[in-house]
């Protein structure tokens, strides 16, 4: 196995990732129930539905299980492929930092989707620091956080091509 097998233990199921070859070369999850029911799924799947799920109210860690979430702050690349005013068919990486709950960050980290930057100490939200947050947010600002992410879940709807002319 090339990848180091990953395996976080919850109370209420079990997260397996790098499990086998298979698994490893098709960035396969595994999720285990107590009773021993399991099912797997895509790590591109699995962040098509958490980016599916992100919104201003939305800003909880599924899989945390806890009064607080620890942050790391993860580097990703976006590849875009331009159909006009650059050379056509020329791709281009666009990198970017940003924030994100600890149990995510592993998991693609291990699965190759982001990078957990070593460099940026952990931050602890506690409930009562989100909640203090949460009171001074403006209309504005959730307007915003609406409509940035928005754009990320259009990124993997599949549209048309229309060619240059």
């Amino acid at each position: 196995m090339s990848k180091k097998p990953v395996e976080l233990k919850k109370e209420k199921y079990t997260l397996q990732v790098n499990y086998n070859e298979e698994a490893c070369e098709k960035k396969l999850m595994k999720f285990i129930t107590p009773s021993g029911d399991e099912f797997t799924i895509s790590a591109e799947e699995m962040s098509t539905i958490l980016i599916g799920q992100v919104n201003s109210d939305v800003v909880e860690a599924t899989f945390v299980e806890t009064d607080r979430v620890n942050v790391v702050e993860v580097e990703r690349q976006i590849a875009v492929r331009a159909d006009r005013d650059i050379k056509k068919g020329e791709e281009i990486r666009l990198n970017y930092s940003h924030p994100y709950p600890v149990e995510f960050a592993i998991i693609e980290e291990a699965a190759k989707i982001a990078r957990i930057r070593k460099n940026v100490p952990v931050m602890t939200l506690t409930k009562e620091y989100i909640d203090s947050v949460k009171g001074q947010i403006t209309p504005d600002q959730h307007k915003f956080v609406d409509s940035f992410y928005k754009f990320f879940k259009n990124l993997f709807k599949s549209k048309s091509v229309t060619n240059s002319p």
